[in-house]
């Protein structure tokens, strides 16, 4: 099985108006691209490992996200949970990853050794070590307890969370005896995960492993992008290419165009394994959004998660029912965007289901100038 991890920022634009049904569009003079007004980062793991961690260590949880698409050197991304505060500290091998790193992260790069499991299925083992920055030995070894299957699919909650996080499985097992992960000399192996538990049938540890994750965050932040060229005709094969003022470089590229409709797709130079898709229509000024797809390149139609709005989203239209799918039909999330009184360019974004994201919130702003966007988003 393909397991690809892949990340990218989608951040985006939008202003005013939608065309009638069939009405046509000429580009008779640069246009600016069509974007989405929020501020987000999706990244797509085909294989994700968690345990949580007991009281011998300062940390809630461990998670390795896995690359194996290159045999010889898989892309790996180690996350702790710090157990106090909540914070979640990142570890990779990868400059691709540490410069996709959303805003106020912390993320280090090590040296990552790691060994693949050699067998599918119950008992399979796999184990990452490094060093961290303190100096001290981690090491981490993950058995699979039970079969990969849709019983183990799922939204994972971050209910303490300042920021809406929406993590989903599309297949999942639990650990088995033997998840341990050792730091220094202390070592905290995975308890019995007594809510799942039959003894003497079926005893699995507090573990898991996930086929095909998805994770998507409404990232705080401030953002510039800079139009380095846009196409004098709106023709599929055209693109946009933006600059961030971070080093980053985007292409925006014309999939369809049906009159003033057109699906667009954007990659990052950073992040050059996922794409986000744009359903948009124009008018004369501008540009509304139907949804934001995120995917992977690879098996983008069947690993998917889509942002709905149920009012397009323009300058002019700021408000509207937003909500999550992942695939064709499987809803994890729903909210709303509802724009501020008197302020054009400012909308909140709230979310009423799951319901661990009640009270949670994130104000989004975009300002544009002749030839760049400026966002920003705050909790």
């Amino acid at each position: 099985m393909n397991r690809m991890a892949r990340s990218i920022v989608c951040l985006a634009v939008v202003v005013m108006g939608v065309l009638p049904a069939g009405a046509q569009v000429a580009a008779t003079a640069p246009v600016a691209p069509p974007l989405l007004p929020l501020i987000t980062s999706y990244r797509y793991w085909p294989t994700q490992f968690v345990q949580f961690v007991g009281n011998e260590l300062p940390y809630s949880m461990i998670e390795l996200d896995v690359d194996p698409s290159d045999s010889k050197h898989p892309l790996l991304y180690v996350t702790l949970t710090d157990r106090e505060t909540g914070k979640r500290v990142h570890y990779t091998d990868s400059d691709a990853l540490v410069a996709s790193a959303a805003p106020g992260d912390e993320i280090h790069k090590v040296a990552l050794g790691f060994e693949a499991a050699d067998s599918e299925g119950p008992g399979s083992v796999w184990t990452v070590r490094f060093t961290m920055p303190d100096g001290k030995a981690l090491q981490w070894r993950f058995v699979q307890g039970t079969d990969v299957s849709q019983q183990g699919s799922g939204l994972n909650p971050f209910p303490n969370s300042k920021i809406p996080i929406f993590a989903y499985r599309e297949q999942g097992a639990l650990a088995g005896e033997g998840t341990a992960l050792q730091i220094g000399g202390t070592v905290s192996t995975a308890a019995v995960w007594t809510e799942y538990s039959h003894p003497p049938y079926f005893v699995p540890y507090r573990g898991a492993i996930t086929e095909s994750a998805h994770l998507l965050v409404f990232v705080p932040g401030h953002q510039v992008w800079t139009v380095a060229s846009a196409p004098a005709a709106l023709t599929v094969g055209a693109t946009w290419e933006l600059d961030s003022e971070n080093g980053d470089h985007r292409s925006i590229r014309i999939e369809k165009a049906d009159g003033a409709r057109l699906v667009v797709s954007s990659v990052d130079k950073f992040q050059p394994g996922v794409r986000c898709t744009l359903d948009v229509v124009r008018d004369d000024v501008g540009w509304s959004v139907n949804s934001a797809r995120f995917s992977p390149l690879r098996d983008g139609e069947k690993h998917s998660l889509t942002l709905q709005f149920a009012t397009p989203l323009s300058g002019s239209v700021r408000s509207s029912a937003v909500t999550l799918v992942v695939g064709k039909k499987t809803v994890i999330g729903s909210g709303q965007l509802t724009g501020a009184e008197g302020a054009q360019h400012s909308a909140a974004l709230s979310f009423s289901a799951p319901a661990w994201l009640n009270g949670k919130s994130m104000t989004e702003e975009m300002t544009g100038a002749i030839g760049s966007v400026t966002l920003s988003a705050h909790p």
